[in-house]
């Protein structure tokens, strides 16, 4: 399917977002509640975002070769580091921080994906986004990553594109600008550690997602799906099963058996981040282990965060009882993504929004997660669908989109 771009002008951001059944975008507000108290469970949160694979682009230790202009302040922190001693601490009074880092010679970023720890004092829920540019260019391509609602520890983020401007050259890569945006204005304060990139893929993939264990998943998508031979995952709440308008166990199981995953999205709760931790660990195991419990194994070790938020409570008790973890981010992230529990989702639902994310992931062999609500009736068109599955299997910037599942995806590490 043609989508009558070059595929190299300037794109929307893929950042469109739905609230339909229970499923609201993830917001800019900070929901956690949740202030690190540094010690033990802040070492812990900072060894979890550092990875030992790919290439160490920048540990930071000297502030590296990055630099600010105008209230921006960039200090080196020993207090928060990820790898070696120190982090970088990015401050900034109003509601737009950019930073820049310019390598003393062009860098060859060509089948490399980029990603870094990243650590929200102000605004969590912030957005952030990384530009790629060549020497002496405005050519270049652009990350932008929705932050994770209530998360103010740290976390990695995979900078998926979702906006390109001209033809950028990855095999000279001159500068990369780092910029936090605060939707509800400043101050900003934030951290980055441990730059990196990791070796990319020759294909890329798609895990499509269908949130709430409703009806129309399988009595329109499923065979729909079938008709292509593609597989999705069905993100379901155990209390919300078995009901009028909803999923039975006994489809979620033909579902399975055709080689979708069920994987946990604990929609009854509410949301999470309204519940301490020691609760928010109890709805989180629960929904795992009823799913597990009833032949769901392979796909409850993967969680989908209902309403697309969590806060840092979320986050460490994902860390302890899933292998991955999903919510919007509005990018795609590289094969496989360096922040497991963090993965980026788009609202698949909006046609118009999920187009760059989609055509990106494709042109750059990454993986884009495009979650859905209710099909048909009041939700997506039919053939608005119909019209996505189009774009994902067929269109002119890349070969297409391959569908996986969340088990699939492991297999990458």
């Amino acid at each position: 399917m043609n989508d009558g771009s070059d595929g190299n002008g300037d794109e929307s951001d893929g950042t469109g977002n739905g609230n339909g059944t229970g499923n609201e975008s993830n917001g800019t507000g900070n929901e956690s509640g949740n202030e690190s108290d540094g010690g033990e469970e802040n070492e812990s949160s900072a060894a979890a975002a550092a990875i030992d694979y790919g290439e160490l682009i920048d540990d930071f230790q000297d502030g590296g070769g990055w630099f600010a202009g105008g209230d921006v302040q960039i200090t080196p922190d020993d207090s928060e580091a990820v790898v070696g001693e120190h982090s970088l601490r990015v401050e900034s009074e109003s509601d737009v921080a950019t930073i820049a880092w310019a390598a003393a010679s062009p860098l060859d970023f060509s089948d490399q994906y980029l990603s870094m720890a990243v650590k929200v004092a102000a605004p969590v829920g912030g957005r952030l986004q990384l530009d790629v540019r060549a020497p002496g260019s405005s050519d270049r391509v652009v990350s932008t990553r929705h932050l994770p609602p209530g998360v103010d520890d740290w976390f990695r983020v995979d900078f998926g594109y979702t906006r390109g401007i001209g033809s950028p050259n990855f095999e000279r890569v001159q500068e990369v600008r780092l910029e936090m945006v605060a939707p509800d204005g400043g101050p900003i304060q934030y951290w980055v550690d441990d730059f990196r990139a990791t070796p990319a893929r020759d294909e890329s993939n798609v895990i499509m997602a269908f949130y709430g264990g409703l009806e129309s998943h399988y009595e329109t998508v499923f065979p729909l799906l079938e008709e292509r031979g593609w597989t999705g995952v069905a993100a379901v709440s155990q209390d919300l099963l078995n009901r009028s308008g909803r999923l039975s166990i006994d489809q979620l199981r033909e579902m399975r058996d055709a080689g979708w995953e069920v994987c946990s999205f604990p929609q009854h709760a509410g949301r999470l981040p309204q519940l301490d931790a020691e609760e928010q660990r109890r709805v989180i195991e629960n929904n795992r282990d009823y799913l597990a419990n009833r032949g769901f194994e392979d796909g409850s070790r993967h969680f989908f965060a209902p309403y697309n938020t969590m806060n840092t409570d979320t986050l460490n008790v994902l860390r302890d009882t899933h292998e991955l973890g999903f919510l919007f981010g509005g990018n795609s992230s590289g094969i496989p993504p360096t922040g497991r529990h963090t993965v980026s989702a788009i609202n698949g639902g909006d046609y118009d929004s999920s187009r760059a994310a989609i055509l990106r992931a494709d042109i750059h062999n990454q993986v884009v997660v495009p979650y859905f609500e209710e099909v048909g009736e009041e939700g997506m068109a039919v053939e608005d669908f119909e019209a996505q599955l189009d774009r994902i299997e067929d269109n002119s910037y890349g070969s297409g989109l391959v569908p996986i599942t969340p088990s699939e995806l492991l297999e990458y590490y």
